[in-house]
């Protein structure tokens, strides 16, 4: 299945002359719909009487052929059969076109019984070859114009696609991507199973097995993969997009069927394959009720709120609508994005996107006793292990003092929950960074007792895409074309994202 396209609209005076016709397009659809009735009927005469027709049936031709045009065009109008856009005919068009034509039919034949007296009688043949040819030419011209629209008026440059997974959960994709996306054009199906082999879905080729995906994209000039596949072996899924990365083949994935109602999708669905579908497991997802219980109507504070921790903290807060959420960060475009974002999200959250740094002491406590937070969560943190072993003052001061601030501005506020986010390096740490957040913990920790706030810590492991982690790092490095750099060539870590990362905060405080 493939096609050479020529975008004639880079012709102006054509292009402007399709315009003009589109849209004045309805009186030459009724006079174009009223010519192809004429044909049919006059058509249905002619096949019958094979191209001589008798004078007898000449006249009565032309005398009926007034009520049948007249019948059937009443009868496509009210079945709305001129209000269809053709650039979108499909199989649902065409059996209205064959119900339309066949009551029309119905209609006629009752009328033949009042009227055969006058006009003569019309053979039964007549009505069927005129419906077929109804049929065909009313059908085949609005499959011609679509045909036309893809090929010579393309929307837009044409993306020749592979479809990887079962022909059952690749169908409706298939059938939506050929009828509604103008710029897509799906060259190709694999199929995991041999049970198709050498078939067709609507005229897309199926090969079978996945050792035909590197030659499928080279005989059918692939620009691009869809996954219709998600309930793939993680294996196998890694597999193909490392193979995609070095045949320069964009690739997407499609949702879980199971995640869609009565296995409907939308080409909205279709998206990049995410960091998360790598995981060789589901996402973890906490109890939302106790969490809004705990946040709702409270004033919560969250420091390095434009951090890839924080701001994702803070999305995650304002859907479970405190009274008042107060963001510290001492980036300000970190800051002024996360507030733009917030404020998109839920334009009636009582937000405060506030510039400060917990280094400072005087002011961290004047702010903190201004806004009085029930809750504090605190993501202020250098956590770049190299630059940290370079810069260790700074790691102290950030890292230690500034945890050091916050706690004595949270007790002097008799804060509620004070929620610490420390990091897995604070384990028998090894680094400026590790022992940094590890000092910043015991003194946490030293503070619970005694007062009316309590102080929690939580430790994160290897947080998928976040800022310094080792996943953009190596994103990089592939798009530079290698080689990848890791520790050491036996390490093994453990993910979880950052909206799992953040849900567990929410549920340990």
């Amino acid at each position: 299945m493939i096609k050479n396209t020529v975008n004639l609209l880079d012709n102006p005076k054509l292009k402007r002359c399709l315009e003009w016709l589109i849209h004045h397009r309805l009186p030459f659809l009724i006079l174009f719909q009223i010519i192809l009735l004429v044909l049919a009927y006059v058509g249905s005469y002619l096949l019958r009487f094979e191209g001589l027709i008798p004078q007898k049936f000449y006249n009565t031709m032309l005398l009926t052929l007034p009520h049948f045009v007249l019948v059937q065009g009443l009868v496509f109008y009210f079945l709305g059969l001129y209000r269809g856009l053709w650039r979108y005919v499909g199989f649902t068009d065409l059996r209205n076109i064959i119900r339309a034509a066949l009551i029309s039919m119905v209609i006629l034949i009752t009328l033949q019984f009042f009227l055969s007296p006058y006009v003569g009688n019309i053979p039964i043949s007549i009505y069927i070859l005129n419906t077929i040819l109804l049929v065909i030419l009313i059908g085949g011209t609005r499959l011609i114009v679509r045909h036309f629209r893809e090929v010579y008026l393309p929307a837009g440059e044409i993306q020749r696609v592979m479809l990887i997974g079962p022909v059952d959960q690749a169908e409706t994709l298939i059938r939506e991507l050929s009828s509604h996306a103008g710029n897509y054009l799906p060259v190709v199906l694999v199929s995991p199973s041999s049970r198709f082999r050498g078939f067709r879905l609507y005229d897309v080729p199926i090969l079978t097995g996945l050792h035909q995906i590197l030659p499928a994209i080279r005989r059918y000039r692939v620009h691009e993969i869809i996954f219709a596949w998600p309930d793939a072996p993680r294996d196998q899924l890694n597999e193909i997009i490392a193979g995609c990365k070095r045949w320069q083949v964009r690739y997407k994935i499609v949702p879980s069927l199971g995640d869609i109602l009565e296995g409907r999708f939308r080409l909205a669905d279709v998206r990049d394959i995410e960091l998360e579908d790598l995981l060789p497991r589901p996402p973890v997802f906490i109890e939302q009720d106790e969490v809004k219980n705990f946040i709702a109507d409270k004033v919560i504070l969250v420091t390095g709120g434009g951090g890839s921790i924080g701001s994702e903290l803070c999305r995650q807060v304002a859907q479970f609508q405190p009274r008042s959420l107060i963001i510290l960060e001492r980036a300000e475009n970190s800051l002024y994005e996360i507030e733009l974002d917030l404020h998109r999200r839920f334009p009636d959250l009582d937000l405060q996107a506030l510039i400060a740094s917990v280094k400072d002491g005087p002011g961290l406590m004047t702010l903190v006793q201004q806004y009085r937070p029930d809750l504090i969560f605190h993501a202020a943190a250098y956590k770049h292990v190299p630059l940290m072993e370079r810069c260790p003052l700074e790691a102290a001061y950030n890292n230690i003092l500034g945890t050091r601030n916050l706690v004595k501005a949270a007790l002097a506020a008799e804060t509620s929950h004070f929620v610490m986010i420390s990091t897995d390096k604070a384990v028998n740490p090894t680094s400026v960074m590790g022992a940094s957040k590890r000092i910043a913990e015991k003194y946490v920790a030293a503070c619970n007792g005694g007062h009316k706030t309590r102080f929690i810590t939580t430790r994160f492991g290897n947080v998928l895409g976040s800022a310094g982690s080792v996943i953009p790092i190596l994103k990089e490095q592939l798009a530079r074309g290698g080689p990848l750099t890791v520790t050491h060539q036996e390490i093994e870590r453990f993910f979880m994202t950052i909206p799992e990362s953040v849900q567990l905060v929410l549920q340990a405080a």
